[in-house]
């Protein structure tokens, strides 16, 4: 008689701890923001699917945010090679086609005719698409991160239009 009390007493109070829950999205706060009415602590926990109904969609949805993104200079080389092809760190990304015998060891050459370095990784994805050249400065142990979009292949140097590196 007891265990039966018992066993009924713990389901009685797993579904009153439960019940919140299961009324509403948000974890029982009706999903509204924190201070609104139905508001809680579990404002993450819900969606709000009318919340950008007025935002543009589509490629200029974000054009700006692309435009001045510098994902390429901080993500890292295993990221920028895994990204998506629609994603930001794939702009600029070139066939390896398009850059015939890039290879690490070039010297490479900047916009304003300065050798800034050699190649010291090239970074493709799962296409063979180049997607990053980093290269490294002996010398003074820097590096640059290039686009290969802003690359060219002269004879046995690379060159790029970036003034990077002086």
């Amino acid at each position: 008689m007891i265990r039966k009390i018992l066993t009924a007493s713990v389901a009685t109070a797993a579904i009153f701890i439960a019940a919140p829950a299961l009324a509403a999205p948000g974890g029982g706060h009706a999903g509204g923001p924190m201070g609104h009415p139905g508001g809680g602590p579990n404002i993450g926990a819900s969606t709000n699917i009318n919340a950008h109904a007025n935002a543009p969609v589509g490629i200029n949805g974000n054009a700006t945010n692309a435009v001045n993104s510098q994902g390429l200079l901080h993500a890292s080389p295993n990221g920028i090679a895994h990204a998506s092809p629609n994603s930001v760190l794939a702009r600029g990304a070139v066939t390896s086609t398009t850059l015939p015998n890039l290879t690490t060891g070039l010297n490479v050459q900047n916009g304003n005719g300065t050798m800034i370095g050699q190649v010291s990784q090239v970074v493709t994805d799962s296409s063979g698409n180049i997607r990053l050249v980093i290269v490294t400065n002996s010398t003074t142990g820097q590096t640059f991160r290039l686009a290969p979009s802003t690359l060219s292949i002269n004879g046995g140097t690379v060159m790029t239009t970036s003034t990077t590196g002086g």
